[in-house]
Parts: C-alpha cells; structure tokens; sequence
C-alpha cells in the first residue's frame, strides 16, 4: 500500500472540524449573552460568525477562529491567505469587527479588535508557516502568546459551556 501524507480534510474530519467550530461559537456566544447582548450566529449573508447587538443599541461582528495547537506550541497561528488562489484569507479578510481566537480546548480565547490585531501583526516580522496536510492551502503566522499578553487592547477571557451558561441564568 502507498504511503500517503495524512489528509487535513477528509469529509470525515472536515465534518468533525465544523461540529467543534460551531460549538466554539456557540460557547463565544453564549459568553456576549451572559454579559446582556443579543447575538445571532451564522444568519445567512454574514461574512462573520456572530452578530452582537450590545445593551446599548452597538452591533458589532465577530469572527471565531480555533487554534488548538495554540495551548500546547505558546503560539497562535493567524492565518493571512489562501494560497491556492494566492488572495487574503482569515485575519487578512475578514469583514468582522473583532477577532475571536479560541485557544486549545476551547477554555479561553483571546478578544480584539480586527484593525488592532492586522497592526499588530504588521509590527512584527512574524514567522510564516502554511498548514500540514496534503490538501493544505493555507499560509499565517505564528505569533507568540507570551507577547500577544504584553500588547494593549487584547483581552483574554474564560469561555461559558452550555452547562455554565444554564447554570448561570437559573441563579439569576
């Protein structure tokens, strides 16, 4: 049998991927919710995750990025293009008005805003890597958490479970 360099997306594991992503949202979601704004998640036409309509009347969108490998490396990886079709893809992209990172099991995330997160990997010369994978089309870089902590307007926050979230909601 031929060795073959393991495939980053069979329909198996792309499928898999988007359950988890979706549950990630979900948890960010719930997050905004507990602090009193309305959210929609993944309404057609969006080129963002989450719609947040603040207790103030604010909307904002947020787009929801997962980086599991993030809490075992100390890096996060933003991805920058899709270099398949050689154009800006994720952080580089995105229509969102923050940035979402969901660090390792889901636990924590990093929050910013997308303008302050694009000049803050434009202030650094950022190693570049592209994705394993045999079917692999994407180039970012990989940004270091122990800086990303010492930088202003990024705040790290604890992710609700759906478990959390109900719990929370009863006692109030």
């Amino acid at each position: 049998m031929p060795f073959h360099p393991r495939r980053q997306n069979t329909p198996q594991q792309f499928a898999s991927q988007l359950r988890e992503g979706h549950y990630n949202e979900l948890r960010v979601a719930l997050y905004f919710m507990l602090r009193g704004e309305h959210v929609r998640i993944g309404y057609n036409g969006q080129s963002y995750d989450i719609h947040v309509i603040s207790s103030h009347q604010t909307a904002y969108s947020v787009e929801v990025k997962w980086d599991k490998a993030a809490a075992r490396t100390g890096n996060l990886y933003f991805e920058i293009e899709n270099t398949r079709h050689r154009r800006p893809s994720g952080i580089a992209a995105t229509a969102a008005d923050i940035w979402c990172h969901v660090i390792g099991s889901g636990d924590e995330a990093l929050l910013v805003s997308v303008a302050r997160m694009r000049a803050l990997l434009k202030s650094r010369a950022f190693r570049r890597v592209h994705t394993a994978g045999e079917d692999s089309n994407s180039q970012g870089l990989l940004v270091p958490r122990r800086w990303l902590a010492q930088q202003t307007g990024i705040t790290w926050i604890e992710l609700p479970t759906v478990e959390d979230f109900f719990g929370e909601l009863f006692r109030k």
